[in-house]
């Protein structure tokens, strides 16, 4: 890496310094999306939204305040985001390392979340996050993003001043939506999750069975047993979610990309089918792509990948009804040396031939903590209220009316063929009982 380059990467330091002082006081401006910065093009937040243009120096800076409240300290978000420098590919984590360098304090600090991987447009990515440096009574957050192609890089942070909880994650939603429509280079394309030619080939929907034991928050583990469910749509796009509201796979993944990716059917020949599907998932909202390559091959309307069972599954008629009492329970417990902890929780779904239902629920939990041979504990237990109307099952989509007239959309689906003896509902295991 020249020192040209590290020279006009560290010109950023002054600019970054006034982070810390809450100065950036330049009166607001209405902003157009998308935006050129010095060839760098990105679509902006909508200036509704509360973002602003601030300060004038070697980055383009776009700010929100958050007033106080009884709860929060008044706050702001700072994105900031570099001119595209000159620089090879391969010198991406170096000039992560400078950036980052350019706020010393939080150089100094641990990485808490990190993503690596490639764009949309084949770009190599790069997204770190640091947490917590405190100055003059501002508690400060850093995400740092660096972008690299063959010949250019770029660099863009979001500084979050006081902020956490609701605020902190909608400037982060924000900024993520901005990675993710950055424009490198001239012939880069909007990221859009759009099959090219020679993707797609399956059409429906598939359930594999995913068991074993995972960790809980109280230190013990849990074991699971999730249907997991992959939807193909015959263009190209999968989801790893069913989509909600009567939504298409298309209008799904637009708003909730990290659940989908595009796919193609690859090998074979003239006389057999294809022996391997390539996957390529968004992995992170901020538009990070990985692709992975398995072994594929078709049981009679079933998926075989990866040597896993895919089952199809076919989606409720329009119109559907089902007989029963269906219930979901979940729960999960742990303990330390100094403390234990379990919750509980259990929700009944009861569906009748003329098309009404009802629901009920309940939920517990229990916590005990030993400081200096004092025990303390708390038990909380509460009925979740019953509701009751009429339903519609439709392809993979349940809809529930209350008395009220206020109508949930909902997931659902059958993972065994021909029985109702489970219904996954919105990713919920619902067992039927017995003798229903």
């Amino acid at each position: 890496m020249g020192s040209a380059y590290i020279d006009r990467l560290c010109q950023v330091k002054s600019a970054l310094a006034l982070v810390v002082l809450f100065c950036l006081l330049s009166s607001p401006r209405a902003l157009a999306a998308p935006a050129d910065i010095g060839g760098l093009t990105v679509s902006l937040p909508d200036p509704a939204s509360g973002w602003r243009k601030a300060g004038n120096g070697n980055l383009f800076m776009l700010q929100k305040d958050f007033p106080e409240t009884e709860d929060d300290k008044r706050g702001s978000a700072l994105i900031q985001i570099t001119k595209p420098l000159s620089a090879a590919r391969n010198s991406l984590p170096a000039g992560m390392k400078t950036f980052v360098a350019t706020l010393p304090d939080m150089a100094k600090e641990d990485i808490l979340i990190k993503h690596s991987g490639i764009t949309i447009n084949g770009h190599d990515i790069r997204v770190e996050e640091r947490c917590c440096v405190h100055q003059k009574n501002v508690s400060i957050n850093q995400i740092v993003v660096g972008i690299a192609g063959n010949r250019r890089q770029a660099y863009l942070q979001l500084v979050l001043l006081n902020l956490d909880g609701d605020r902190s994650q909608s400037a982060e939603t924000d900024f993520e939506a901005l990675v993710r429509s950055v424009k490198l280079d001239p012939s880069d394309k909007d990221f859009d999750l759009v099959p090219a030619g020679g993707d797609g080939g399956l059409d429906g929907v598939f359930t594999h069975l995913d068991t074993g034991v995972r960790p809980n928050v109280f230190g013990g583990v849990d074991f699971y047993s999730d249907s997991e469910i992959t939807m193909f749509d015959p263009k190209g796009l999968f989801s790893t979610e069913l989509p909600k509201g009567g939504r298409s796979i298309a209008e799904h993944c637009r708003e909730n990309p990290t659940d989908c990716g595009l796919y193609k059917l690859t090998g074979g020949g003239f006389f057999s089918s294809a022996g391997s599907i390539e996957m390529r998932s968004v992995t992170s909202a901020y538009g990070t792509m990985e692709t992975e390559t398995k072994p594929f091959s078709k049981r009679g309307d079933d998926l075989v990948i990866d040597e896993d069972d895919h089952h199809a599954v076919p989606p409720f008629e329009d119109g559907a009804t089902l007989d029963g009492e269906w219930v979901s329970t979940s729960a999960s417990s742990g303990m330390s040396a100094t403390s234990s902890g379990s919750v509980a929780s259990s929700h009944t779904l009861t569906l009748h031939r003329n098309g009404t239902f009802e629901r009920t629920g309940w939920s517990g939990a229990a916590m005990t903590n030993e400081i200096g041979g004092s025990r303390s504990g708390v038990t909380t237990s509460g009925n979740r209220p019953g509701a009751s109307g009429r339903y519609t099952l439709s392809g993979y989509r349940l809809d529930l009316t209350d008395a009220s007239g206020k109508t949930e959309s909902m997931s659902i689906f059958e993972p065994d063929k021909g029985s109702d003896g489970l219904l996954v509902i919105n990713g919920s295991n619902y067992l039927k009982e017995d003798g229903q």
